[in-house]
């Protein structure tokens, strides 16, 4: 039963839909403001144009569904933070993060077709992270509790 019901949100997963953020939003993300009592993690995929999703989880909280030249802005608890990819795709990560700290992790799809992809996660320097989102990037709101996922 319970790997039925798995699958099912897997499924449903990966026919969701992300929105864009609004543009007051990702002006005030490309800040690359701290906050308090958190670590601010910065996912981004400057990948080439490619219609290869994936499904993103940060410490077993849904973030959102990867797009081409799209970022999150995902506030975690200090400590490890595991970044996984969801369904067929079992890229991950584990970073440390501190209070206060901001930290950058750019992804890449790979694979052997849109149908199967690989997500790759990578730390990257705080500079080189900022500089590939400020060129190529526009904010993906975060998923929330409760917020329908499937495109009408």
């Amino acid at each position: 039963m319970i790997a039925a019901l798995v699958a099912l949100l897997a499924l449903l997963g990966g026919c969701a839909a992300t929105p864009e953020a609004s543009v007051p939003d990702d002006a005030e993300a490309k800040r690359f403001e701290s906050a308090p009592r958190a670590a601010i993690v910065y996912l981004y995929r400057a990948d080439t144009p490619s219609s290869a999703t994936s499904t993103l989880w940060v410490d077993d909280r849904i973030v959102g569904q990867s797009l081409p030249a799209t970022y999150f802005r995902v506030a975690v608890r200090p400590g490890r933070n595991r970044i996984t990819a969801f369904g067929p795709d079992q890229g991950r990560l584990e970073i440390e993060t501190r209070e206060g700290g901001v930290y950058f992790v750019a992804m890449q799809m790979a694979g052997e077709g849109e149908s199967s992809p690989n997500t790759i996660f990578r730390s990257v320097p705080p500079e080189a992270g900022k500089a590939e989102i400020l060129r190529c990037c526009t904010m993906l709101e975060t998923w929330r509790p409760g917020q329908w996922r499937l495109p009408f």
